[in-house]
């Protein structure tokens, strides 16, 4: 379990030859090309052209894609109320793993593009439609709503125009500001309220002389003057309108109903994603490639495992090429691949999300994975809670059957589940049901006697960060730093060992008092020393006191995993909680309405409560890893290994459903 040792393949071939030569690499599935460096009298070739064609493609497979998501709760509601057919195709689900086809398939794809992307222009259409009679029901809305304080006006609009002797007005008023219009009686003038909800039409009728003498009642009361004049009163409009919305309802509706028969093409097009996904990989490894008139020069690296296999494809190739596999040189930037067992490899997520690990470096993840299985338990503390996780996420991977590298967060619940169910045991928690009143054996119950379980959490976050400063003394010591490696980690060791002597000399006697003083003295001295490494002239006395300031970052770490203590009370607790409010509903209520409501909080307070704190011993550990374990060695700041191939997003290249070979008999 580490990461794999890298070597760089060198190769020279005839540049007619060249994609055929990058074809059998993705073939192989174990080869990234990367770019190289200028060489004198080669030049690069930009397929930047075929890049952006391609990615103008994928962004159109995308929108079918998304065009199709977005559309389906719609239709499965008009579909509910029969106003479309549509039945829902079966998706893949929420824990799928990615389908298996075969290279010779594969290949093929590149002939249903013109097929494909035929249906997705008129998919595009569909929805270009459906935007255009959005557009037309929001225009018939707004005009329902102007026609509102005209509603109960039975004369068509074109009646209202001026005489010789009079202005003949029509607009709307506020409900609010009615009363003021009795001025314009006041002034000479007549009008007439057509009653509204919110704003009201109001007909006036000015004689022309008094008209300034009446604009200023109608700046008052916010009078605004209606622009429609069909020869149409509103009720007729307001009848059109309706009947428009109802037609734009039913012809966006088959518009709905066509994009979902699209639905149908989906794997196709997930297919023809992955395919030009890579052809723009394809593409880019050749621009990674230095030509001239004749030839090319590429360079791409594999992991020292595969290097065998690569340079018999390529030595009994009938391809024209010339090549060399070599260990990567000093100061080359060389992806991180890490190889680990079924166990491990989950728990590769949860680094990958702080930082991939530098290529040089020691492998975190068998630490990780050790830790973090640990403290997940530990967080949780109740059997019954693992036993959920553990049923839930293995039927989930007994179905699915996952290959590595997917459904990680799957695979570590599972694992969580485990260690919730050890330390369920030790603590006597089943559902909050302590095993005292089971008569089942138990280590100790956490929230009778809260202490010991702090001093474990506190005793597993020490040696987590031991074993941190562990591992960064054996990488100082493999960079040729052995005293620096050593002081920095016993320094921590010694301190460690004297503070506990000291602590305990009350119980073990003076000698342990005496030791730990020793211990204390020696680990100062230690980390003194490792401070001055560095630095130079007066700058190693001064490194070497600020490095006494670390003691104060060491505790702050360490009180830090006083959050497994919090976390494991608080599941316990609130698991409690939903019991005693179980047992009291179960005494208020008659009997069978009381086995109800028990059955019912405990379904919902048991769920809530895994629920939330699975999320939360996930968040929290990840935490502890990244901060307090990672703060202590890790480097980080690498580069994924990625072999071309790697890159599909829906499936995966390979041999579907491969035939099961039987066992020898011995």
């Amino acid at each position: 379990m580490a990461l794999s040792n890298m070597q760089k393949l060198l190769l020279i071939g005839n540049v007619a030859e060249r994609n055929i030569l990058i074809k059998k690499l993705h073939k192989l599935g174990c080869a990234e090309v990367v770019a190289t460096q200028k060489i004198d009298k080669m030049q690069s070739v930009d397929f930047q052209q075929d890049i952006d064609e391609n990615k103008v493609k994928l962004a159109k497979l995308e929108f079918c894609l998304q065009t199709v998501k977005e559309y389906k709760v719609t239709a499965k509601k008009l579909a509910k109320e029969h106003k479309i057919d549509y039945s829902p195709a079966k998706g893949r689900g929420m824990f799928a793993v990615k389908p298996i086809i075969s290279y010779e398939s594969f290949e093929k794809l590149q002939d249903t593009q013109a097929d494909i992307f035929s249906q997705i222009e008129e998919l595009k259409n569909c929805k270009d439609e459906i935007v255009v009679l959005k557009a037309d029901r929001q225009k018939q809305n707004n005009l329902l709503v102007s026609m509102a304080p005209y509603k109960n006006m039975s004369v068509e609009f074109s009646r209202f125009k001026d005489t010789k002797t009079a202005n003949v007005l029509l607009g709307e008023v506020k409900n609010s500001n009615l009363l003021l219009l009795e001025t314009i009686r006041e002034k000479g003038g007549e009008y007439e309220v057509f009653s509204g909800d919110t704003s009201s039409g109001v007909a006036i009728i000015i004689p022309k002389d008094k008209r300034e003498d009446i604009q200023e009642t109608l700046t008052d009361v916010d009078f605004a003057v209606c622009p429609i004049e069909e020869t149409k009163t509103a009720a007729q409009i307001i009848e059109e309108c309706y009947r428009a919305l109802d037609e734009i309802d039913k012809k966006s509706d088959r518009l709905v109903e066509k994009i979902m028969t699209y639905e149908s093409i989906r794997e196709d097009v997930m297919k023809l994603y992955d395919y030009l996904t890579l052809e723009v990989a394809k593409a880019q490894s050749r621009n990674n490639t230095q030509v001239t008139d004749a030839t090319y020069y590429l360079e791409a690296w594999l992991p020292q495992s595969e290097a065998e296999r690569v340079d018999k494809e390529l030595t009994e190739s009938p391809l024209s090429l010339a090549f060399l596999i070599r260990d990567p040189l000093e100061g080359e930037e060389v992806p991180t691949l890490a190889v680990n067992n079924g166990v491990v490899a989950p728990y590769e997520s949860v680094t990958n999300m702080y930082s991939v690990p530098f290529y040089r470096e020691i492998d975190p993840n068998p630490g990780v994975a050790f830790f973090f299985f640990l403290m997940f338990g530990m967080m949780l503390s109740d059997a019954g809670y693992g036993l959920l996780l553990m049923l839930g996420a293995g039927i989930i991977l007994a179905v699915r059957r996952p290959p590595k590298g997917q459904l990680n967060l799957v695979k570590i619940i599972f694992m969580g589940g485990i260690s919730t169910i050890i330390w369920g045991f030790l603590f006597g928690s089943y559902f909050g049901v302590s095993a005292e009143n089971l008569g089942i054996w138990y280590l100790f119950n956490p929230i009778d006697e809260p202490m010991p379980f702090l001093v474990i959490s506190i005793a597993v976050g020490l040696i987590q960060m031991f074993v941190g400063m562990a591992i960064n003394m054996v990488a100082l010591i493999k960079q040729g730093q052995p005293i620096w490696g050593v002081s920095s980690a016993f320094s921590w060791y010694f301190l460690s060992l004297g503070i506990g002597g000291i602590a305990l000399a009350s119980k073990l006697g003076n000698w342990a008092k005496i030791l730990g003083i020793v211990f204390l003295v020696l680990g100062l001295l230690l980390l003194m020393l490792s401070g001055t490494f560095g630095k130079k002239g007066a700058k190693k006395v001064s490194g070497a006191f600020s490095a006494l300031y670390g003691i104060i970052n060491f505790f702050s770490d360490l009180m830090s995993y006083t959050r497994i203590f919090g976390l494991g009370l608080a599941t316990g607790v609130i698991a409690m909680v939903f019991n005693e409010i179980a047992k009291i509903m179960y005494g208020m209520l008659p009997k069978v309405l009381g086995v109800v409501a028990v059955i019912a909080i405990c379904i919902i307070g048991h769920s809530f409560n895994v629920a939330i704190n699975s999320l939360g011993a996930y968040v929290h550990n990840s935490r502890l890893q990244f901060v307090e374990y990672f703060g202590k060695f890790y480097t980080g700041g690498g580069q994924s290994f990625a072999p071309l191939g790697s890159e599909m997003k829906y499936y995966s290249i390979g041999t579907p459903n491969p035939p099961k070979t039987k066992k020898s008999k011995a």
